[in-house]
């Protein structure tokens, strides 16, 4: 139960925990960041691929449990959240971070790279665990 544990919540945490990295650097070293366009596409396309990786592992391995978050973190007491990790759920999470790393790797090759380029970077990366998280808490398969 505790791998299990460890590899649904590292699917939203890994591009988040990168994303708020890269942003704290962004407001500490504004001027130097801007200019190091490439890590920062690196970077925030790696965390993707590596929690499409993770859900694709946990595709192959046929893993369909349901998590409630009040039994093993402490903030969410008096929440019901539970998050739903079965084979639909999985298929979505893997196609849109695929199609997520698709736009990142477009925008670094057709967008300029100028001010706003690792801002946005940033913003793909937070808007994409932000839609992790959540297509993790809807059951997807209850509304077929």
């Amino acid at each position: 139960m505790g791998n299990f544990i460890n590899s649904i919540i590292l699917i939203p945490l890994i591009p988040l925990v990168t994303n708020l990295f890269i942003l704290i650097l962004l407001i500490s070293f504004n001027r130097t960041l801007n200019r190091l366009t490439k890590p920062v596409t690196a970077l925030v396309a790696l965390s993707l691929l590596s929690s499409a990786l993770i859900s694709l592992f946990d595709y192959f391995k046929k893993i369909e449990k349901e998590l409630v978050l009040s039994e093993f973190l402490g903030f969410f007491k008096e929440t019901n959240l539970v998050v739903h990790l079965n084979l639909l759920n999985e298929k979505i999470i893997i196609f849109f971070l695929l199609i997520m790393v698709l736009i990142i790797g477009l925008s670094f090759y057709k967008l300029p790279r100028k001010k706003g380029y690792v801002s946005l970077m940033i913003s793909l990366g937070l808007i994409s665990s932000s839609v992790i998280i959540s297509i993790l808490l809807i059951d997807f398969s209850a509304l077929i």
